[in-house]
């Protein structure tokens, strides 16, 4: 299958963005079945990724809308009256650009001609049986078999004439088909397959000569297009000339493209926008005719021009009442995700970026909702129904905690005592502010790493654990990477597939961990040492997820050690094993040592050991020792039985 560059693949998505965002919008127009405000129409499309800005565009651009008295309707409602029902029949479905169903067929014919739907109802099922122009597509969906592949030619040759295809248009998909295994009971199934593997819109047609191709005479074109209808796996996106399939994984990166396309206008001041005068039959003032029973050529009337309303350029202050409050708390509780307030103002007031008291108006709806107690801020402008967030995000896993144990020695001393930071050992006063020591209960409470020059990226290390749960330690963090106007945010992360996260970020002094990033480390191959990067965009909030094919040399276990570790763990939790036995045990097996941060690594896969208890342990017990100039420590087992430094003892805490 032919290959794309980055470059041409992004070009492509960003067409193919507009023409889907279009199919929603046009969907949404369909089912509110009248003229609607641009946040009515938003609301009925109900995607969180699908904002207002992103509507108004779409509206403003695509030539399938019009906009009359400051609301927005299908062009195809407003289609000349006197034309036959027979053909405005056609060129609905063609608007739309899919297979719609009987009653919303009906409906659009009543809103086209200002009859009584009840008409269409009657009519509309005798005139679809007309199987050279329709084909019925699921249980009440009806189509144009234009979008059908023709396959009545005799050879390969006359099937790719009769549907004004070449041969080089199909050649990048023929590999491909050969290997989705297509048959009557998984048209489906090998349709997404294909698409999956094409990575990219796949027109209906080529899909349908493939697998014509493939099954011969057994091919029936209808059943293939309903059953693809019905796999959800599967997205049609309309076309002139017939439809093409996108996969719902294709569908997500280009919500994310739209979503961050429209994310963009807030910070532009564009032009006002004017409604365009177009000259129609006005469905309110058409006269009446007569109810009929048949399709028929209705009555002709004149067409009435709607001048375009005035736009007032001064607004006043933004009044935000009670029952306002209510709508936004609706809106939050049916979306059940972060809603941007600028989205809310848009979706309530129909206040957009470029007019002239948006910016106010966006401060003063923010202050109004942080006041209130139905509405959780989760950082960034952004709005949560109150006690939305999962609870466990407000503490520490248990996976998490360290054990508080005590052991003694079988000379009665205490063992694992922890000494104030003065009578640490060599260089471990500095190692264990490394943020690779650190972690969630058990860090500084602030960023105590090196200062990057590149502020907008960070390297980040995943450790077992972390990996394990979904979690990540803030202790890696800079102050200011991620917005700080709450204590918990809640941010999105894009994955390489496109696909966003989203990831809670708790600073809280006594949690400081990100949670739910198990959709992430799907990528990451290690247990532990996996290195990412984490890049800012240009929104506040949304970051972008780099892995890379490196292994931290510090947190990184090689898979054969890893065992070994695990083996010590189940013997550790018999509860007879001291902390020091543990790392006698770890340091024994590695005769070149280990530094600070690798230790730290090994024996937290056995028991959970803070760095402080482990840096007294280093630096208490006589059989461990670093020579100086070197980050290593060792183990020597001629000295174990030596037992503490009575010259750290003035350092025990009490």
């Amino acid at each position: 299958m032919a290959t794309t560059t980055a470059a041409e693949g992004a070009s492509a998505d960003a067409l193919l963005a507009e023409e889907y965002l279009c199919d929603l919008v046009y969907t949404a127009l369909l089912e509110r079945g009248e003229a609607s405000k641009i946040s009515e129409i938003t609301l009925e499309i109900n995607n969180p990724r699908i904002t207002v800005p992103a509507v108004r565009g779409a509206l403003t651009h695509s030539p399938r809308f019009l906009t009359i008295d400051r609301l927005w309707d299908l062009k195809a409602r407003y289609l000349d009256r006197s034309r036959p029902v027979e053909g405005t029949l056609d060129t609905v479905l063609q608007s739309a650009g899919r297979p719609l169903s009987i009653v919303q067929l009906a409906t659009e014919l009543s809103i086209i001609y200002n009859r009584p739907s009840e008409v269409y109802l009657h009519s509309v099922p005798r005139a679809v049986q007309n199987q050279h122009k329709y084909f019925r597509a699921g249980n009440s969906e009806y189509g144009l078999t234009a979008w059908l592949p023709l396959v009545d030619g005799e050879n390969e040759a006359e099937v790719l004439s009769d549907n004004k295809l070449a041969t080089s248009i199909i050649a990048p998909y023929r590999n491909a088909s050969t290997k989705v295994g297509w048959s009557a009971e998984r048209y489906g199934e090998a349709t997404y397959r294909l698409v999956s593997a094409a990575k990219r819109a796949v027109p209906h047609k080529i899909l349908g000569i493939l697998a014509f191709l493939s099954l011969g005479d057994k091919y029936d074109p209808a059943a293939h297009l309903s059953a693809c209808l019905a796999d959800p796996r599967l997205v049609w996106l309309s076309g002139k000339h017939g439809g093409r399939w996108l996969t719902t994984s294709h569908t997500t990166r280009l919500e994310a493209a739209i979503e961050e396309k429209a994310a963009t206008f807030a910070l532009e001041e564009p032009e006002e926008i004017a409604p365009t005068p177009v000259a129609l039959v006005a469905p309110a003032v058409a006269e009446a005719v007569p109810v009929v029973t048949t399709i028929e050529t209705p009555v002709e009337t004149a067409p009435v021009e709607v001048p375009p309303a005035p736009i007032s350029q001064v607004a006043p202050p933004l009044e935000v009442t009670e029952a306002d409050l209510k709508a936004i708390e609706a809106i939050l509780v049916e979306r059940g995700a972060a809603t941007e307030v600028s989205e809310l103002l848009g979706l309530r007031y129909e206040v957009l970026p470029g007019d002239p008291s948006y910016r106010v108006d966006v401060a003063t709806l923010l202050e109004r909702l942080k006041s209130d107690e139905r509405f959780q801020y989760v950082g960034s402008g952004r709005f949560r129904e109150a006690n939305s967030l999962p609870l466990f995000v407000y503490s520490i896993p248990e996976y998490l905690s360290f054990p508080n144990l005590q052991f003694v020695s079988m000379d009665g001393e205490i063992m694992d005592e922890e000494i104030e930071d003065e009578g640490y050992a060599g260089t471990l006063k500095t190692d264990s502010l490394n943020p690779l020591a650190q972690d969630a209960g058990d860090d500084e409470g602030r960023y105590t790493g090196e200062a990057s020059a590149d502020d907008a990226s960070i390297r980040l290390v995943v450790k077992a654990h972390h990996k394990d749960i979904g979690a990540f330690p803030l202790c890696q963090i800079p102050e200011g990477f991620f917005p700080s106007d709450a204590t918990v945010i809640e941010i999105m992360v894009r994955d390489p597939n496109g696909e966003t996260h989203g990831v809670i970020v708790n600073s809280e002094r006594d949690v400081r961990l990100a949670f739910n990033l198990f959709g992430l480390y799907e990528f990451l191959g290690a247990d532990s040492g996996s290195v990412f990067y984490l890049h800012k965009t240009a929104r506040p909030y949304e970051f972008r997820f780099e892995p890379r094919d490196e292994i931290d040399p510090q947190v990184g276990i090689a898979p054969e050690r890893m065992p070994e570790l695990l083996g010590l763990r189940e013997q550790a939790e018999g509860g007879d094993m001291a902390t020091f036995d543990i790392v006698s045990e770890v340091l024994e097996s590695q005769p070149k040592g280990l530094d600070f941060v690798q230790l730290m690594t090994e024996v937290n896969v056995i028991r959970r050991v803070t760095r402080r208890k482990l840096a007294s342990i280093l630096s208490n017990y006589l059989s461990f020792a670093q020579k100086p100039g070197q980050p290593q420590w060792r183990f020597d087992v001629r000295k174990r039985d030596l037992g503490t430094d009575r010259n750290k003892r003035k350092y025990i805490k009490r």
